[in-house]
């Protein structure tokens, strides 16, 4: 499945130990991705510049596993079936019906109960991507626009390793309402 990333960085390839500095956690622990190359390019630039542009921009064309419906999360709708049972059976304990509503309270509640936390933050998000991945369920899926649940995706990956870079290139990007947008490209490595 091609997926796109966007970053004021330029590496040849992605490093856990930085998670959650471009973006934060908010929709768990992971190598973040979007289907939409225009997000990529939005993304490119860190938020906490807050409308001024970062010296460089970078977006990268990648390569991760496709989808099936027992290898990934979706933050909105209840986990599937299988994968519940997975987990149930790792962790040795049943899942409370309040947490198997939404998949987002269902990876946070994996996270807590490995850790014995009773808030989520990034131990807890690191530790429930570490299981989900040892159990082959190596993404977490949200929409791209909430308003359109059945359009673009995007993922966070649980694993640095099921990420291939394919395509990395300096990009040029400037402000439209409010978005930063593409105004030119140039190949650095593919």
């Amino acid at each position: 499945m091609i997926m796109y990333h966007g970053s004021p960085e330029l590496f040849d390839g992605f490093d856990l130990s930085r998670a959650g500095a471009g973006t934060g956690i908010k929709y768990g622990f992971g190598v973040y991705l979007t289907e939409s190359e225009r997000s990529a390019v939005h993304y490119s630039n860190p938020r906490a510049l807050k409308g001024v542009k970062a010296p460089a921009h970078y977006l990268y064309t990648v390569e991760i596993p496709d989808l099936t419906e027992d290898n990934h999360l979706m933050s909105k709708p209840p986990p599937n079936a299988s994968i519940v049972a997975k987990v149930e059976s790792a962790l040795g304990i049943k899942a409370p019906a309040k947490v198997l509503e939404h998949g987002k309270l269902f990876r946070k509640w994996i996270g807590m109960t490995l850790t014995g936390s009773s808030t989520n933050g990034l131990e807890e998000e690191k530790s429930a991507a570490e299981l989900l991945n040892g159990l082959g369920i190596l993404f977490n899926v949200w929409p791209t626009a909430q308003s359109k649940p059945d359009g673009e995706k995007n993922v966070a990956v649980f694993c640095d390793k099921n990420v291939r870079i394919l395509k990395i290139e300096k990009i040029d990007v400037e402000q439209q309402k409010g978005k930063w947008v593409l105004t030119s490209r140039e190949v650095v490595s593919a």
